[in-house]
């Protein structure tokens, strides 16, 4: 007897996606300000107004002082000088009277007038910014398996019996 066997080959293909792992770190801003500030200077505006600070306050008052005392002792002695000149002539008698009227003349004060100060006031601003910036990305790993390929050979028996 004769058997003829065919036997098919077998394939089978099993495949495996591939895999990707996404890590992603998201950028980073930090923003610091600083201000804003506002420094307005008027030392010089109010001194023309004649408002000055406690410094120059304390020195235009000393200045002044000294000026006044000296100013005053020139006067007295000069008024002294003028008694002992005129002491002995003619009507001397109107010696202190002239002294006087000339005081009284010198007391009549000038008046200045000023709207406004002349000079402007500084102004300063000041106004600060910070950035510190942390770039962010992104990571990918790839996880890619060949694919698992199986077969079996197929083939033809033949069975002679007899």
């Amino acid at each position: 007897m004769l058997q003829i066997t065919t036997v098919y080959p077998r394939f089978s293909v099993e495949y495996h996606w591939p895999r990707a792992e996404i890590k992603q770190q998201v950028s980073q801003l930090q923003v610091k300000t600083y201000g804003p500030e506002l420094e307005i200077d008027q030392r010089q505006s109010r001194a023309e107004l004649g408002l000055p600070g406690l410094y120059h306050f304390s020195r235009q008052v000393r200045d002044e002082a000294r000026s006044k005392t000296i100013n005053a002792i020139g006067q007295i002695a000069a008024e002294g000088d003028e008694v002992v000149q005129r002491a002995g002539h003619f009507r001397e008698e109107i010696i202190f009277a002239d002294q006087a009227r000339r005081r009284m003349d010198a007391r009549i004060p000038e008046l200045n007038i000023k709207a406004a100060p002349t000079t402007r006031p500084e102004i300063r601003f000041h106004y600060g910014q910070e950035l510190d910036w942390n770039q962010g990305g992104v990571d990918i790993k790839h996880y890619v398996r060949p694919p698992t390929i199986t077969w079996q050979l197929g083939g033809v028996y033949v069975d002679v019996r007899g």
